[in-house]
């Protein structure tokens, strides 16, 4: 096996693929990456057992094979070669010559038929997102994350179904980590052929993918077929195996009907709530959101640190509500707003609060309210 590339052509993704070739498994070989030599190009693969990279590059093949490599070895040298052109030689009993002239590197790769096979899926039936959107969809489930500990199917992945609005089909994720949930739709083209009425994504499988959307690049296919989801675009596909399990209802979670809308400017309240926020610590995590007179006054007393008392004035005349809240999760749900205004919903001290756009109905915020001691 013989060939040479550009550096400029492949270190990004080689970059972009050390989460997964960096995630522990029950196979050694998984942090390698899988490298075919084959006419006028290579193709790279990348398989954590759950969620699989294939991307296809142009190089100047002159002995085709096939090698596994450790992924971050072979990145870091890629990286730091003085020379854009790269020559990749495998010589004897598994060594890999990398460079050539004063710089050359001699690393031993792994047997590549234990590398994980790539399942082979074909005829998808594929619909097409807009980059822009799918990289919103996949953030706005990525940022709620859970602990390692985590088993619960509906925590740690995310919902994905078709529903119908006036406007038409959309597709929706929905994520949550029982604290809090986002729920955000997008249009989309063409006819997407689920499983079931709805499918359960890893996130883990989300988080990768969001570092290869470009969202300047029009639109990316997405299918599901053999139990997977695919994405793809015009040379780099990306498998996510989908998880087995049931999902909650969360429809009565996200209905705001008989709540008290509030108006807010999202920066000056996301502003409000960092600084608060400073006072927060592992045991004391809330602040209280008091609503009253035109006037929301949010305090944190915190023992180990010390207190906190911020007042912003409102559109608000109805009875006095009292509520404790992680204002982490105010941060965060607010950072996906794209609008300067946002609607707070309310109801009493124990229910949630929904947050929504002023004028955009396709993403859905709710944060759960915590115990005021």
């Amino acid at each position: 096996m013989k060939f040479s590339f550009d550096k400029k052509d492949i270190l990004d993704v080689l970059s972009k693929i050390q989460g997964l070739t960096g995630r522990k498994t029950n196979l050694a070989i998984t942090s390698d990456i899988l490298i075919k030599a084959m006419g006028s190009g290579i193709t790279i693969t990348a398989n954590d057992l759950e969620t699989i990279f294939l991307g296809t590059y142009e190089a100047q093949v002159e002995t085709e094979g096939v090698l596994s490599i450790n992924s971050k070895k072979f990145f870091e040298i890629i990286r730091e070669y003085p020379e854009n052109k790269i020559f990749i030689n495998e010589i004897e009993n598994r060594w890999v010559e990398i460079g050539k002239g004063d710089s050359i590197f001699h690393i031993v790769s792994s047997d590549y038929e234990n590398f994980p096979e790539t399942p082979i899926i074909e005829n998808i039936e594929f619909i097409e997102i807009n980059s822009t959107d799918l990289k919103k969809m996949v953030d706005v489930a990525s940022i709620v994350n859970y602990s390692g500990e985590e088993k619960r199917i509906y925590v740690i992945g995310s919902l994905i179904e078709k529903i119908s609005t006036d406007a038409g089909e959309r597709l929706r994720i929905v994520s949550t980590d029982s604290r809090r949930l986002h729920c955000y739709d997008t249009e989309f083209k063409g006819e997407l052929l689920l499983p079931d009425e709805s499918v359960i994504i890893p996130k883990k499988g989300l988080s990768e993918l969001s570092k290869f959307i470009d969202s300047s690049k029009g639109g990316i296919k997405v299918g599901v077929k053999n139990n997977h989801f695919i994405f793809q675009n015009k040379n780099e596909s990306i498998m996510i195996k989908l998880l087995e399990g049931e999902y909650p209802d969360y429809k009565p979670v996200i209905n705001h009907e008989n709540m008290i809308p509030i108006e807010m400017d999202k920066i000056m309240f996301s502003t409000l709530m960092k600084r608060v926020s400073i006072l927060t610590s592992d045991d004391y995590k809330s602040v209280i959101l008091n609503f009253k007179n035109n006037e929301l006054l949010v305090t944190i007393t915190n023992p180990e640190i010390g207190e906190s008392k911020e007042q912003m004035m409102i559109s608000f005349s109805d009875e006095e509500i009292k509520s404790a809240f992680n204002p982490r999760y105010f941060i965060e749900a607010l950072s996906l707003f794209e609008e300067n205004m946002v609607v707070i919903n309310i109801k009493d001290s124990k229910s949630p609060c929904i947050i929504k756009g002023l004028d955009d109905d396709k993403l859905v915020c709710v944060i759960m309210a915590m115990h005021i001691s």
